[in-house]
């Protein structure tokens, strides 16, 4: 059974914890280990969202919500969501930040092992020093954006998007076939990406608004 623990409030003690079986049946909801409620109709219930009143008078709700290249759990308390959910905005700001990190971590490994072994696969990737300073460029825009930077996911989009179209054009003027996977995948980081930049202008009209303005607990 799968499950997930949530703080009510920002830097809070863990003691939301939801979870389920397979094809999301028997959804259970609990506070302090004891239920607050279930959900028996699976996947499709929970796509419509579903809400339960906590102890203390707030509002829970979850709803499942599909894209095209993800499926979130949201879970909100009287509209905001929770610290540590997929759709708080600080989660998704540093979730793309390590995502950013992983790449060029890749991209500065393989760059290394190609300047030290001579290796068909990796020349053909163009693997070299060129990924090294690509993997250092990454990195630093991963940092600016585990900063709630704006600019830096935003400036990571492009960086992704000029690197993919250049991928694109490249194999297909080699007489290769389009890397439909390696472009798959570069879409998805791009999408991930939007969504940060998206989140640290919500943290940054949450900070400009103040305590004062934010949903009741």
């Amino acid at each position: 059974m799968a499950k997930k623990t949530f703080a009510l409030e920002p830097g809070g003690p863990k003691r939301l914890e939801v979870s389920w079986g397979m094809f999301w049946k028997n959804f259970t909801v609990t506070l302090d280990g004891k239920q607050v409620g279930t959900v028996e109709g699976g996947q499709k219930e929970l796509k419509k969202g579903v809400e339960f009143r906590l102890p203390d008078g707030s509002d829970l709700r979850v709803q499942l919500v599909s894209g095209a290249l993800n499926v979130e759990l949201q879970v909100t308390r009287n509209g905001a969501a929770l610290p540590g959910s997929a759709s708080d905005p600080a989660q998704r700001v540093q979730s793309a930040a390590y995502l950013l990190y992983f790449f060029a971590g890749l991209n500065t490994l393989l760059g290394v092992v190609a300047m030290l072994i001579d290796n068909e696969v990796l020349d053909r990737l163009g693997m070299g020093l060129g990924s090294i300073i690509f993997g250092a460029i990454v990195a630093t825009l991963g940092f600016f954006t585990s900063r709630h930077s704006r600019v830096a996911p935003m400036l990571a989009i492009v960086l992704y998007v000029a690197d993919t179209l250049y991928t694109f054009v490249a194999s297909v003027e080699a007489g290769g076939r389009s890397p439909g996977a390696g472009i798959i995948v570069r879409v998805w980081v791009i999408w991930t990406l939007w969504k940060a930049f998206q989140a640290a202008g919500e943290l940054a009209r949450q900070e400009s608004s103040g305590p004062g303005l934010s949903p009741s607990p």
